[in-house]
């Protein structure tokens, strides 16, 4: 009997070492398998090198020389940096109105490090755009266009320009357009329309640089960003506005400016009480109206040849809403003469459409 449990004994013992060598060799089994690669490929985070490779020599960096007053009232040179973007072979260049507004004297420095003196061809102060020119013996490589009006929120976007003045490459940065059609009031009391906003960093330098899509196309001039404290909230000047008054600079010599007929005044309960009095229909209007209030109609103007009255308001123009006169006046100059506009208007409690044919100065 003794010899029987012996032998089961043993048996058990066998299996069990058996077992436990099986189970070690499992364990150790995925230690000589190759490591799990990323789910994440080069397909979802694509490299940045060659669109920038190509776009960088049509961005130049812009310092522009100043005079302005010291504190005893003494004429000191002052210096500043800013950026542009070449436009065509023989040295047209864009960059932003405020960078060369007030200068003395414009340098332009190639990507390859060449520098040429700079003339003014045209600016455009009230939409921040300025077109100047250098002479090189060299044919430059000017930047692709591409239609703003195409681009999406959430398209991919990268910027390019001489951020706060550093030596060598364009600083570039990458965000997505986070908002389209934007008007903003500037530090300098401009307002600008038709604004790409953008989450791409734009720093004190980057200002006339190009804000370009995925296939190295210009879709924008960086021009501002918000301050207050705020981050990742930038604007640049739409590519179709920057085409729109750079062919004129360029064909004649100025800017056609197209004309309405329309005097007006930004709506507020103050002035829509003043009208009222005077038998205008605004006696019911709401306090948080917003809109433009037509005083006057020029005689066989646009405005009137189209049916507008005084005492219109203008909630839009091409579907745009307008809350201030400088709002409208500014999205108006984004057209040209012979070009037809509808307008929003509340008149009478009602909302009508009016188009009108748009005239020159």
């Amino acid at each position: 009997m003794r010899f029987w449990i012996t032998l089961l004994l043993t048996c058990l013992l066998i299996i069990s070492c058996e077992e436990v060598s099986n189970s070690s060799q499992i364990e150790e089994t995925p230690l000589t398998q190759s490591e799990p690669k990323s789910v994440v490929s080069d397909s979802y985070l694509p490299s940045l090198s060659t669109i920038i490779t190509e776009v960088s020599p049509s961005v130049v960096s812009i310092k522009v020389s100043t005079v302005a007053l010291d504190r005893f009232f003494f004429p000191r040179l002052q210096s500043a940096d800013g950026s542009g973007v070449i436009i065509s072979e023989d040295g047209y260049i864009i960059t932003n109105d405020h960078v060369i507004a007030d200068a003395r004297e414009i340098t332009v420095v190639l990507n390859d490090g060449n520098l040429f003196k700079a003339e003014v061809i045209g600016r455009v102060p009230h939409n921040d755009i300025a077109l100047i020119k250098i002479s090189s013996d060299d044919r430059l490589t000017p930047i692709a266009f591409a239609k703003s009006s195409e681009i999406k929120v959430g398209d991919w976007v990268i910027a390019l320009g001489n951020a706060f003045g550093l030596i060598g490459t364009p600083t570039v940065t990458v965000g997505i357009v986070s908002a389209l059609e934007r008007a903003i009031v500037t530090e300098d009391d401009r307002i600008l329309t038709d604004m790409i906003q953008t989450d791409a960093a734009i720093n004190e330098g980057n200002s006339g640089g190009p804000l370009v899509n995925l296939k190295g196309e210009l879709i924008g001039i960086n021009s501002t960003k918000l301050e207050r404290g705020a981050e990742g909230i930038g604007f640049a000047i739409s590519s179709d506005l920057v085409s729109r008054y750079v062919n004129d600079l360029l064909e004649f010599g100025e800017i056609q400016i197209p004309w309405d007929g329309i005097e007006g005044r930004t709506l507020t309960p103050s002035l829509a009480t003043d009208m009222c009095e005077y038998g205008f229909d605004t006696c019911e209007l709401s306090n948080d109206q917003k809109g433009v209030v037509i005083l006057e109609i020029s005689s066989n103007s646009p405005a009137e040849k189209s049916g507008l009255l005084p005492g219109d308001i203008l909630l839009s123009i091409e579907g745009k809403a307008v809350r201030t006169n400088g709002e409208y006046l500014s999205w108006l100059l984004n057209f040209r003469p012979r070009d037809i506009i509808s307008l929003s208007i509340l008149r009478q409690g009602k909302v009508i459409e009016k188009e009108l044919i748009l005239a020159e100065i």
